[in-house]
């Protein structure tokens, strides 16, 4: 695990400060970032008049909101989930009892 000291940040910070491609790339970022059609001002007034006009805009909510707090918090799946475990994990130890059974009994058998 690498340790960071102050001497070390200090040389890394040098770097990017007087490396010119740091600022290109940086500059490259920003250039494609501010790229935009729209202005946002314009993209703002667009979205508050549509909510306007639609009285709310109830198809552009989450379907989160319609859930039931039991299907919220995904309940119903952990139920099914564990409901399956437990059928198998009672499977398992019905067949690993009768086997075990099987096994004391034919050893009965050959004592007599």
């Amino acid at each position: 695990m690498a340790t960071l000291t102050s001497a070390h940040l200090l040389k890394d910070l040098r770097i990017v400060i007087h490396n010119y491609l740091y600022k290109e790339n940086a500059m490259k970022l920003s250039r494609i970032h501010h790229d935009q059609s729209v202005k946002p001002l314009d993209r703002a007034v667009f979205w508050i008049e549509f909510v306007m006009c639609h009285k709310g805009a109830k198809h552009l909510r989450v379907a989160a909101h319609d859930l039931t707090w039991f299907q919220y918090l995904s309940l119903d799946v952990i139920g099914f989930l564990l409901a399956c475990v437990a059928t198998v994990i009672f499977i398992i130890t019905k067949c690993l009892f009768c086997v075990w059974k099987f096994v004391r009994t034919g050893k009965k058998g050959k004592r007599d």
